[in-house]
């Protein structure tokens, strides 16, 4: 093995490692997070039922998985995410597969490793439990299966790598699906530009006659398929569009959103949320960069990977350069990912989403990128031009590093002080001397505080109640605010109450956060 390649895995390793010892860190350390929470109080807590409960928050996958996990062994913030650590795995060893596979053992290898392992908002669902390291895992895993096959040219069913590729490929992407709904959008696009490639372009996937197309579907289509019904049939069933409807009206604003989430995470803040959360200053260096990343960067990406793209659509499937199917597979993907989100809002009235809920953007434009570039390269051989690209790659991965976080995640970063409050009102009521301590309060931090009320096993503290005069439902039988022993609100839910019997312990200047004591004496 030439030194050269020797370094670049060596490099690529000690990413991927880095990148896994991160995560397990935050899984470990981090407070528990709002959407964490809820899904713990929602889909686990309770019974078998509540786990196939059909709801856009149940990420199916990650409950299924972490049902027995937390039984076994307990609740805490590592318990409820080691699904999810065990999703990173699999999507870092998938990543470096890949790439080798894709770039071979050098430069471009590492970089590309990188970009996938190190981008802030992937790295920030590698450790929270939810659904979307699963999800990614399962993308990665089905793309490292078409990089394989897209070396063997046309779909053959004598062939057993061509019969286990596909079935492999196929139950990721279901497995994806179960782990994510929303990865709906890339499996299917995934699907259907493997299929294009494998059957050696667009009419043959409509000749249903041939034997080859029914092989096909036999080993591509069918196992998918039903891994996919027999993990999500129960949802299936209680499946409703409508609260879809809760994500972003413009395009515009969705953009910005991914931009923000990946190149600007450290110096912007998830404006979706309203607590501690707020858009950039008028005329501030980042307004003015998530705009220049909104309309020309990210457009100029897409364009970039269409004409990447065209390029391999134009070049003879005889010439038996594998790099051709590959840029063909994953380029019309991540082109394809972006048409039919937009094709959804039109059609079926789905809003744009947040940059979480594509977050397998990054995996798809990063390798349908690269590939693109090497794509322009071959037709355009410029040593300018590839040092241009080794550059901004380069450039990509130091921005990566430079957001590296593992206090918070960004999409609930108020969260951060959620153990805080929990503690606070702990220590203050071990000091009065109370059991059966009543807390109510704003619903933000209510399914955080019972999380730790449950963690803890505080058999002194009742259930939390959301009594939130800013919210549209409060839990029923309700006190008046004056009426529980802890009130914690913020400034949209201020009961106001003042007097020598309210004493406030705890107050956080960002979130506006605010618990207040109450003495019934």
């Amino acid at each position: 093995m030439k030194t050269r390649s020797l370094l670049a895995r060596l490099a690529a390793g000690a990413i991927l490692l880095f990148a896994f010892g991160v995560a397990v860190y935050r899984a470990k350390v981090q407070t528990i997070a709002h959407d964490e929470a809820l899904t713990y109080e929602w889909f686990l807590d309770q019974g078998v039922g509540d786990v196939l409960h059909f709801n856009p928050a149940n990420h199916v996958l990650q409950t299924l998985l972490a049902k027995p996990i937390v039984k076994i062994f307990g609740v805490s913030e590592f318990t409820l995410r080691v699904p999810t650590l065990m999703g990173s795995a699999i999507y870092l060893i998938a990543v470096y597969l890949l790439c080798q596979k894709l770039f071979g053992d050098g430069l471009v290898m590492a970089l590309s490793t990188a970009m996938l392992a190190l981008n802030p908002m992937a790295m920030d669902f590698m450790a929270a439990a939810r659904g979307y390291s699963l999800g990614l895992a399962g993308l990665a895993v089905a793309m490292y299966a078409f990089a394989r096959l897209a070396d063997r040219g046309k779909f053959d069913s004598g062939d057993k790598d061509w019969r286990w590729g596909c079935v492999a490929a196929s139950v990721s992407l279901a497995l994806s699906v179960a782990a994510n709904f929303t990865n709906v959008v890339p499996a299917t696009c995934l699907a259907l530009s493997f299929t294009v490639v494998a059957l050696g372009g667009f009419a043959a996937v409509f000749r249903f006659r041939d034997r080859m197309v029914r092989d096909f579907a036999k080993y591509f289509v069918f196992p998918g398929v039903a891994v996919g019904f027999s993990l999500l049939w129960p949802f299936l069933i209680q499946a409703r569009l409508a609260p879809t409807n809760t994500h972003l009206d413009r395009a515009s604003d969705a953009i910005r959103d991914v931009f923000n989430a990946s190149f600007l995470y450290k110096w912007t803040d998830d404006v979706f949320n309203s607590l501690g959360a707020v858009p950039s200053a008028a005329g501030s260096w980042q307004e003015r960069a998530t705009e220049l990343g909104a309309d020309l960067l990210l457009p100029l990406l897409f364009c970039f990977v269409l004409v990447g793209l065209i390029l391999a659509f134009r070049t003879p499937d005889e010439s038996g350069k594998h790099q051709n199917a590959q840029c063909r597979i994953f380029a019309g993907a991540a082109i394809a990912s972006v048409v039919l989100t937009v094709v959804l809002h039109f059609v079926t009235k789905v809003n744009y989403p947040f940059s979480r809920y594509c977050l397998f953007l990054v995996p798809l434009f990063t390798i349908a990128g690269v590939l693109a570039g090497q794509e322009i390269s071959s037709r355009f051989p410029w040593l300018l031009l590839k040092g241009a690209g080794l550059l901004l790659a380069a450039i990509i991965v130091a921005d990566y590093a430079a957001s590296m976080n593992v206090k918070s995640f960004r999409y609930n970063a108020y969260d951060v002080i959620s153990r805080n409050l929990y503690q606070t009102i702990e220590k203050d009521a071990q000091s009065r001397g109370l059991t059966s301590v009543r807390v109510g309060g704003t619903w933000w931090y209510e399914p955080e505080i019972n999380f730790y009320r449950l963690r803890y096993k505080a058999k002194w503290m009742l259930p939390y109640e959301v009594k939130d005069r800013s919210y549209f439902w409060q839990t029923p039988g309700a006190l008046d605010p004056a009426g529980y022993d802890y009130f914690v609100f913020v400034p949209p839910s201020d009961p106001h109450l003042t007097g020598p019997r309210i004493r406030t312990i705890f107050h956080d200047d960002k979130t506006q956060a605010t618990i207040i004591a109450i003495a019934h004496d």
